[in-house]
């Protein structure tokens, strides 16, 4: 009998050629991806993040015999739906098993996580984590909703979702308003400020005392740090008030704990929360109740507002810090009274000042038409914006209706129209193979040519800056939302660099690297508009045509995007906030005058023309026209009109916005201002309005409530530098540079 080998050795030895030895791929990787944390936590909900905001992430990495050094990578979709990668160091030794914390910004509803470590030389180096394969059940807060954040026990804020005005169910299934609390016994603190970058207000409650250790001086600093870029701080402080004027809570206080009193009632707290929410409250203190013990606040900080006080004692006191706000609570909020008072949620509302947070998209609405206000599909200021970005002068828009109708041509030439005149005129349908692909190649030709000629060949650059000084603390804040218009299929590398307004803008060295000055923190990412509806956040996946994605750069931050395709003839958002110190830019000597006017000079020291100036106070508004560099005006305290009355002119035009006019051109000047005193307009108009939600935190309407005057001027040159790496020419920029001035008073 014959024995048959067939190609079974064969076949073996090529495969083991092609693979190589068999311990290379039974070996386990140097590090393991074990758990991974998204966001915030709440009683009832885990992994809690809003859309479009920077979102912690918590990874656990195990390493193996050899430890391991290398980069941690958080990848999650953008806007567009291209992929975006965060790396952070990440160093191990041998078995040790530890916790880090990375960053991403998630630009859809319903996204994937994907984690992985890579080492030194860029290789994957443990397995992929991706949270939709492990089942986790993400939160999302839509884009233009209010997430609050916790610290500690607050009694009542978990209730504000449930009260009328914060309760409204926008489409696709998610909530208005979330509660979402920082698991400081776990660790996962924010170790950066834009860890806090979603929340529109943080509470933090002292009486808890594990809370306070976790929160020392490191990791107390990112959210101080957030506090004085524009955020919101809630601070309650009882029992334990020795401990919170120590460490990072005690230079943001605006006043200070002195010791405990006892008062015999706290009905004070009864009408500000009657001011609130609900206008009849239950009685915090009925009569008959024991005495309470309270903080006793001193030294209240000049500027500060005492909004609430029992007799001489002050329970609820507001002051500033940075652009920030902090309001000091001058009892516990995790004991009685306060935890049992029936109408706690209403007082949270007022403490967190929130108002209504976003327009009711639900089908009783008169304004919504298919889940769209009318008119428009644009129910927030930063969809307004995003439309403002995308009019390039000299690049016209074809609508929507034009090209489906030479579609439709199109599908009839190739079809019906080369069938009829084949049979009918030349009578020869063999000459099929000449003429569609003739037709084809026709009309592509003329299409590219119709585009060229429509959209042209220039890479466009429409930008707008709002830069914020705070005089009194040396600090400038800037904020830069830009489009830009590629001609060509290009992957760029973009940076934003700041620019000095004290002094000339200095001329731009190729060879030198892009990066922001010394003691400079710039943070780099994509902007899209909030709304539900198609090109929006809050609507579901996005359909990518960008091949691959991109990285934020360097490691361990944000401040340039490496790798962005922006495809031919198509445009990409992208926003940058940065702070750094400042010298002086508004010599100003400014005294009040009666009960809400001002008066004084001004001077102009940053060596460019101020156009459009005007100072606001309260609401009262100076217009003072232009200003030269150097030059001196004169406050007249009887030349004023409302501030509420420019901005509800203002709206009027943004509420009119009609998707079918294309050409229709918004003042971005104007809709800069409307963002940065968005609040403070006239709430008993009786007109529809825009919310600003996802870009609160430009408005400093809360700055004016201080009583802190604002000098608000058009700045005839850049504040920020745009670089964009690998691009085919030179960028035609379109540009607006607002400049606001926080002045002191005397």
């Amino acid at each position: 009998m014959r024995r048959s080998w067939g190609l079974g050795p064969l076949a073996a030895l090529l495969v083991m050629a092609c693979v190589g030895p068999a311990p290379a791929w039974a070996a386990p990787p140097p590090v393991d991806v074990q758990t991974v944390r998204v966001g915030f936590a709440s009683t009832d909900k885990a992994n809690q993040f809003k859309v479009g905001a920077w979102t912690p992430v918590w990874v656990q990495l195990g390493a193996g015999a050899n430890g391991f050094t290398g980069v941690l990578e958080v990848v999650v979709a953008d806007d567009a739906g291209t992929p975006a990668a965060f790396h952070q160091p990440v160093q191990l030794g041998p078995k040790e098993t530890q916790r880090f914390v990375s960053y991403a910004r998630p630009g859809e509803r319903n996204p994937e996580f994907t984690v992985r470590a890579l080492d030194r030389n860029g290789r994957r180096a443990s397995n992929d984590y991706n949270t939709a394969s492990a089942g986790m059940q993400l939160n999302a807060v839509q884009p233009d909703g209010t997430l609050l954040v916790t610290l500690g026990r607050p009694v009542g804020v978990e209730m504000i979702p449930g009260l009328p005005d914060f309760n409204v169910q926008q489409s696709q299934g998610m909530s208005e308003t979330a509660v979402g609390g920082v698991d400081t016994l776990g660790g996962t603190v924010p170790g950066r400020w834009y860890g806090y970058d979603a929340a529109t207000a943080v509470v933090l409650d002292t009486g808890d005392r594990e809370t306070m250790r976790s929160l020392d001086s490191f990791r107390g600093k990112p959210l101080a740090d957030w506090v004085a870029r524009g955020g919101h701080l809630v601070v309650a402080v009882g029992r334990d008030w020795q401990a919170v004027t120590q460490g990072f809570l005690g230079p943001l206080l605006p006043a200070e704990p002195a010791g405990q009193v006892k008062v015999n009632s706290l009905e004070a707290l009864d009408a500000y929360a009657g001011s609130g929410a609900n206008k009849q409250t239950k009685q915090i203190t009925p009569p008959g109740s024991p005495a309470v013990m309270i903080t006793k606040l001193q030294n209240v900080a000049r500027g500060a507002k005492v909004l609430a006080s029992t007799g001489d004692l002050p329970l609820v006191v507001r002051g500033s810090y940075g652009f920030g706000r902090v309001t000091l609570l001058a009892f516990d909020v995790d004991q009685k009274p306060f935890s049992t008072w029936e109408d706690r949620a209403g007082f949270w509302v007022r403490a967190l000042d929130l108002h209504r947070q976003g327009a009711d998209l639900s089908a009783n609405n008169p304004r919504v038409i298919g889940g769209r206000m009318y008119q428009s599909g644009v129910s927030d200021l930063a969809g307004a914006l995003r439309k403002a970005l995308e009019q390039f002068p000299g690049v016209r828009l074809v609508p929507f209706g034009w090209v489906a109708f030479f579609i439709f041509l199109y599908i009839l030439l190739i079809g019906p129209g080369d069938y009829l005149f084949l049979k009918k005129v030349v009578k020869r349908m063999e000459l099929t193979w000449v003429t569609f692909p003739l037709i084809v190649v026709t009309v592509s030709l003329l299409a590219y040519y119709a585009a060229y000629v429509v959209k042209g060949n220039e890479l466009r650059v429409n930008k707008v800056d709002i830069v914020d000084v705070d005089q009194a603390s040396g600090v400038l804040r800037g904020s830069s939302w830009l489009n830009v218009f590629s001609p060509q299929n290009r992957d760029y590398d973009v940076s934003v660099l700041p620019e000095r307004l004290d002094v000339a803008a200095p001329a731009a060295d190729p060879n030198v690297p892009a990066r922001p000055a010394a003691g400079t923190d710039v943070v780099l990412s994509w902007f899209a508009a909030p709304e539900v509806g198609f090109g929006g956040m809050g609507g579901q996946g996005r359909m990518n045509f960008s091949s691959g994605g991109y990285a934020y750069a360097p490691v361990s931050s944000a401040e340039a995007l490496e790798g962005v395709r922006i495809p031919i003839w198509s445009t990409k958002c992208f926003t940058a906030r940065w702070f750094a110190p400042t010298a002086n830019l508004i010599d100003a000597d400014l005294k009040p005058v009666g009960v809400d006017r001002i008066e004084g000079t001004l001077t102009n020291g940053t060596g460019a023309a101020l156009r459009d100036v005007i100072l606001v106070h309260g609401n009262q508004v100076y217009s003072l026209a232009t200003i030269a560099p150097g030059a001196t005006v004169r406050i007249n305290p009887t030349e004023t009109r409302f501030l509420s009355g420019r901005l509800n002119d203002i709206s009027r035009r943004y509420a009119s916005l009609n998707n079918y006019q294309p050409n229709t051109t918004i003042d971005r000047a104007d809709l800069a201002f409307d963002l940065m005193f968005h609040d403070s307009r006239s709430a008993t108009s009786g007109e529809a309005t825009l919310t600003s939600n996802p870009l609160h935190y430009v408005d400093l309407s809360g700055q004016l409530a201080l009583g802190r005057p604002m000098l608000v001027a058009r700045v005839e040159r850049a504040a920020s530098r745009l670089v964009l790496g690998n691009a085919p020419s030179p960028p035609k920029v379109d540009e607006v540079t607002m400049l606001r001035v926080i002045l002191p008073l005397k």
